[in-house]
């Protein structure tokens, strides 16, 4: 069985919460999303898209996620 590159069910799920109109909802989806670590990689641009959210704590967890999940900070 070939690996699929579509993100797992939950990463899936926690993207789609990113769009929430309630911004305590996009900010614990992107909080959950980069607790997801590499497995959230494929979240990045819509996690991008929250840098310029209305909500600050949502920008700020935003900017969290991209440093934590870009490629260039990854744990191997």
């Amino acid at each position: 069985m070939t690996k699929s590159k579509e993100p797992d069910l939950l990463v899936r799920k926690l993207i789609e919460k990113l769009s929430d109109k309630d911004p305590r909802v996009r900010r614990n989806a992107t909080g959950a999303l980069r607790m997801q670590g590499a497995k959230a990689v494929a979240a990045l641009p819509a996690i991008s898209r929250l840098l310029k959210d209305e909500d600050p704590r949502v920008r700020r967890e935003a900017e969290r996620a991209v440093e934590e999940l870009s490629p260039s900070h990854a744990h191997a």
